[in-house]
């Protein structure tokens, strides 16, 4: 089984797993998606697929999301343990320090602010030390959160976070429509070029497509690999009537790029499939026009952008 079919079958039971618990009402945390995953996959899964996930499961998990996961948290209560078990060795040593002072009068008031004053020293110098460790680890949460949403062949954002973007918008349009755009771009012909020049020079083709219409769009908007060719696009603050002109935009500037690769020139052409979006839209009706969107340009013979309002 290909990666390809692989790929598109996980992510089918994925979506049927957030379905489920999206419509029961229940917080998507690891273990209730895991649950509702695993039963969604036993019932569905043939022999080639179980071939497929035993085999990935073979592999080293020791670099696997889950494990950085693990590890960072493992050291963060390490870090926290051993951080307080220093605050308390100071205030116990200066504790004894001042119980053990003289018990003449200004002497003992003496020892009692020096001890007093070394014990804020000491006590600031180790919560200096552990918050240097804190903003250490917590930096390192950060990157290992942005791997999760980051595609790592075309160093876009991947589909995962394309939902978690998504999240805000939808509950804030239960509502009222938002000046929200969603492209959804298929690179046309993809397959036979892979097949033609492999899938390495496939690989450079979404490298450069996915830097292409980056580059094409302005800061606040965004685009993700939402799987295989196609990417999705995410516009905001943009209206209906700026909408198809922005995705002709990177329509045209696709077909007029060069790319060139171990001395090969290829013509690429993007079909593009747009949407705005609907008051009470989900993130599936959204997408759905999108996707529709960009059938109906695949059928009008590529190369072209069709909006569906």
């Amino acid at each position: 089984m290909s990666e390809t079919v692989v790929f598109d079958k996980i992510f089918a039971i994925h979506d049927q797993a957030v379905g489920t618990l999206r419509s029961l009402r229940i917080a998507p945390y690891p273990t209730q998606y895991k649950k509702y995953f695993d039963e969604i996959f036993i019932e569905q899964a043939d022999a080639a697929l179980r071939k497929a996930q035993k085999e990935a499961e073979a592999v080293d998990t020791n670099s696997s999301d889950l494990a950085r996961y693990l590890d960072i948290a493992h050291r963060t209560l390490i870090t926290f343990a051993e951080t307080h078990a220093d605050i308390s060795a100071v205030a116990k040593l200066q504790e004894e320090y001042i119980q053990n002072a003289s018990e003449q009068g200004i002497e003992r008031c003496i020892n009692f602010i020096d001890g007093l004053s070394a014990l804020s020293d000491n006590m600031l110098s180790e919560l200096e030390k552990a918050q240097s460790t804190i903003n250490h680890l917590n930096t390192e949460l950060k990157h290992a959160q942005e791997q999760l949403t980051t595609d790592p062949l075309t160093q876009i954002t991947n589909r995962k976070g394309l939902l978690e973007d998504l999240e805000a918008s939808i509950e804030a349009g239960k509502n009222k429509k938002l000046p929200l755009v969603m492209m959804m771009i298929d690179v046309d012909d993809f397959k036979a070029l892979n097949d033609f020049y492999g899938h390495l020079t496939g690989d450079k083709v979404l490298h450069f497509m996915a830097q292409s219409i980056k580059s094409l769009i302005r800061g606040g908007d965004k685009v993700y690999r939402y799987g295989g060719e196609e990417f999705i696009v995410l516009l905001n603050r943009c209206e209906h009537d700026q909408a198809f002109a922005v995705a002709d935009k990177i329509r045209t500037k696709i077909e007029h790029s060069h790319l060139i690769y171990s001395g090969k020139t290829l013509q690429l052409t993007v079909s593009i499939g747009v949407t705005t979006h609907h008051e009470g839209d989900s993130f599936e009706s959204f997408l759905e026009r999108a996707d529709q969107a960009m059938y109906h340009a695949k059928n009008e013979g590529k190369n072209k952008t069709v909006l569906i309002d």
